[in-house]
This record gives C-alpha cells, sequence and structure tokens, in this order.
C-alpha cells in the first residue's frame, strides 16, 4: 500500500512499520476543534489499496412488485439474446349480456409506459397463448420470479407485428383470435360462466412472448386489458359495445431469460459463483432484469492498521469507469446506481448506507465527452468501517447493479481493477493519525 501525506501539525519526516497498531474507528471519538489542532495529526492521502473486481449472477429476482410488464427480445454482442414475456391473468365483472347482444371483435390492449431497450426501428413481433395452469407463484413461493415459468399452449391466438412507438403512441392494439372471442362472449351472455370462480377456472391467462429476432425490449402499463366489442341488435345506435376485462396487476408478471451459455458468462451457473474481471479483458458487467451484477472485493482493509498511530478513515470513495463506447442512445445507462452489501454467498445483507444511515447509490461523478469517460463514485466509508469492526468483515462485498432491476433491462460495462491507470476502478481513501 503506498500513502501520501497530505498534511502534518506540526510536520515531520513520516516513518512506516511493518507492526499492527490498533486503529480508532469510531468517529463520535476522533477529535476536532482546538483539540485536534494541537495534536500531531497527520492526514494521509491513498489510493493504491487493493479492489478487486468480479461479475456473478442472482439465482432469480422477485418481479412481483413491479409497475411495468417488459415484453420484447434483442441480442447483443456481449450479453448474447436478452428477452422478455409476460404472463398475466385477466380479470372479469360482468356476467350478465343481453340475448340480444352479438360478438363483433376482441382485442389485447397493451398500455405502453415509454420505457424501452435497444432498437425500436425495425418491426417487431409478438405472439400471444392461453395459459393451461393457474397463475400463482411456484410451490412454496410467495411471490414470482424472472425466472418463473407457466404451461401455456402452442397455438398462438394473436399474432401481431408492429412498429413500436412508446414515446408516441398511447397503447399496442393487438387483434385477437374471433373463435377465441366469440367462446368468451358467448360464455358470458349464455350464463356458462356466472362469477369470477367460473370464469379463472375456464380463462387461466395469457402467455405474451416475443419472437427472438426482434430488436427491442419494450415497457408496458400493468394497466393493460382485453376488450371484446359487440353490438346489441335491439339498440338503434351502430356503435360497437366495449366489455372490458383488466390484467390482475398481482398475477401479471415478466418472465426475463438471458441466453448466457453462448456468452462469457457460461460460468456463472449459481450465485455463488464469480467471473474475476482478469478473465473478462479487464471488464465487469451488469444487466437488469437478468441478474449479472458487480461484485466488489476490498481486501485487506486492515492493512491501515500499518501506518503508526492512532487513526481514523475520514473519506472513502470507490470510483469505476464505463467502457468507452460501450452506452448508446439505445444501449442507454443511469445516472446513478444501486449497491448493496452481500456475503460470500452474494446473498444481500442489507443496502449501503452512509455513516448516517441514509442510502447512498453509485452516481456519477464525472464525464469527458471528448474521451467519451463517464466515472461514477460510491461513498464506502461506512463499508470500510464495517469490514474493520465485523466478526465476519472479510466475507462483505459490494454489489452494483441497475435501478429498476426487476423491471428494466439495461446493460452496464466497466472497467476492471487491472485496466490502465487512468480508467481502472480504485479506492480513493483519506485517513488521518491523530495520537501517533
Amino acid at each position: 500500500m503506498t500513502i501520501k501525506q497530505v498534511f502534518a501539525v506540526p510536520i515531520f519526516i513520516i516513518v512506516l512499520c511493518a507492526s499492527f497498531i490498533s486503529c480508532e474507528k469510531d468517529d463520535e471519538n476522533f477529535p476536532v476543534g482546538e483539540d485536534w489542532i494541537n495534536l500531531d495529526t497527520k492526514v494521509y492521502f491513498i489510493d493504491t489499496m487493493s479492489v478487486k473486481a468480479s461479475t456473478f449472477k442472482f439465482d432469480s429476482i422477485s418481479v412481483s412488485s413491479t409497475s411495468r410488464l417488459l415484453i420484447g427480445a434483442y441480442t447483443d454482442a456481449v450479453f448474447g439474446l436478452t428477452k422478455s414475456k409476460v404472463y398475466t391473468q385477466f380479470t372479469n365483472s360482468t356476467y350478465t349480456l343481453e340475448s340480444s347482444t352479438t360478438f363483433d371483435s376482441i382485442a389485447l390492449i397493451l398500455n405502453y409506459d415509454t420505457y424501452f431497450y435497444n432498437d425500436t426501428i425495425p418491426v417487431q413481433k409478438i405472439n400471444v397463448y392461453e395459459v393451461l395452469n393457474d397463475i400463482e407463484p411456484d410451490e412454496d413461493a410467495t411471490s414470482y420470479y424472472n425466472t418463473t415459468k407457466i404451461s401455456s399452449s402452442t397455438t398462438a391466438i394473436a399474432t401481431k407485428s408492429f412498429y413500436a412507438k412508446p414515446n408516441k403512441d398511447d397503447s399496442l392494439h393487438v387483434t385477437m383470435s374471433n373463435t377465441f372471442g366469440k367462446t368468451l362472449f358467448e360464455n358470458l351472455r349464455d350464463n356458462k360462466i356466472n362469477d369470477s370462480e367460473d370464469f379463472l377456472r375456464v380463462y387461466k391467462g395469457l402467455l405474451i412472448e416475443p419472437d427472438a429476432s426482434n430488436t427491442a425490449i419494450l415497457g408496458f402499463l400493468k394497466s393493460s386489458f382485453i376488450r371484446i366489442y359487440y353490438s346489441d341488435t335491439e339498440e338503434i345506435t351502430t356503435e360497437s359495445l366495449t366489455l372490458d376485462m383488466p390484467f390482475d396487476e398481482t398475477n401479471s408478471f415478466h418472465n426475463i431469460s438471458s441466453a448466457i451459455e453462448t456468452t462469457i458468462f457460461s460460468s456463472l451457473t449459481d450465485q455463488e459463483t464469480y467471473l474475476s474481471s482478469k478473465y473478462t479483458s479487464n471488464n465487469v458487467f451488469m444487466q437488469a432484469g437478468t441478474g449479472i451484477a458487480t461484485r466488489i472485493d476490498i481486501p485487506n482493509v486492515e492493512s491501515l492498521y500499518d501506518i503508526p498511530g492512532t487513526g481514523i478513515i475520514i473519506d472513502a470513495n470507490l470510483k469505476f469507469k464505463l467502457k468507452q463506447n460501450s452506452s448508446t442512445d439505445n444501449l442507454h445507462t443511469s445516472d446513478n446506481l444501486n449497491v448493496y452489501i452481500i456475503d460470500q454467498y452474494s446473498d444481500i445483507v442489507g443496502v449501503l448506507t452512509d455513516t448516517q444511515g441514509s442510502t447512498v447509490y453509485a452516481t456519477i461523478e464525472s464525464e469527458d465527452s471528448e474521451f467519451n469517460f463517464t466515472t461514477y463514485t460510491i461513498p464506502v466509508k461506512y463499508f470500510l468501517n464495517l469490514k474493520l469492526t465485523d466478526l465476519n468483515g472479510d466475507k462483505l462485498y459490494l454489489a452494483i447493479y441497475p435501478n429498476d432491476f426487476n423491471q428494466s433491462v439495461d446493460r452496464y460495462i466497466f472497467n476492471g481493477e487491472a485496466a490502465s491507470n487512468t480508467i481502472k476502478s480504485k479506492l480513493e481513501l483519506t485517513y488521518a493519525i491523530y495520537d501517533n
């Protein structure tokens, strides 16, 4: 570890020893004001402590609480094919229709929520199938996960090829099979289905699946619905009447998959496995939706004890840069990222906070438009103190991943710790010795 003395009061020659001397780690005991000035205080700036960056993959992500449903697919040179399909249970509250009514048509109305990822210019395609089993969480589970699958028919009841316009159109109109729609309508009109229990017994739900050749993943609101258009022969008006069947928001979710077997992530077969940046061209990765995240290890924090005297961490920031040209208008990135503390099994211990208990994020510190460098920084003072004080501190790591981790597919590529000095991931730490 190389250290640089920033200032000393009074100034004197620094001598480093190899022996361990305890450091004071409680901020409340840190001297301030006049006492601070009168002490033989030395402040060091350290930017060469070890940082190890790697990539891992969560086994699954809960998607029950999302406000958005993702439908689509795209293929990335690094992340391979990413695909998201939706299972939805639709509901009905109308069980009385006049015998004079007749079915006209049926459509699936998917309301855009403006989110999209990758290229929306080419034609996109989706297929709709009937679900064959009840839509409910897996056995022993209390929520849906991005890996949850439910059996469905192999015969499509709707197919739609379209140009996606998530920021222009309010919704996507998908015409469905007249056979499916007429049977549904007549079951209601003729009192073959009289309540919600009967309804769900016959109509389990829908699977909305994208074509693998699509180029974008689109966000839709859970307020989407099925609409039946019908007429009443006894009514004078020629306008169609409508019957809407909204999605059940609790039992509507997306299943997001990534064909990692064809990518550099093929070895990430379980959550406890991680891929060091030294095996991935000094890069680390994260992708929302699929569970791919970045793990940061800061080993040997206790080497600070090698500095003679009683000391304290004044400030500490982890800094890392986006790989040049890895972010585009289509593959956009966010101004901030989530940061969690995880254990050796990659299980989440808690959200990263500052010393006051407030949640902290990885935020953009600077952007260099000339060389296309974007630098993120994370305040890690609390985390380093935790590693120094917790009995299992040496088994604590940081996990970094995008916001909306369970309802987006945003992907990131960062430079690892072994990249060239100007772009590598590194820790910058200010450390003070106030009693020697």
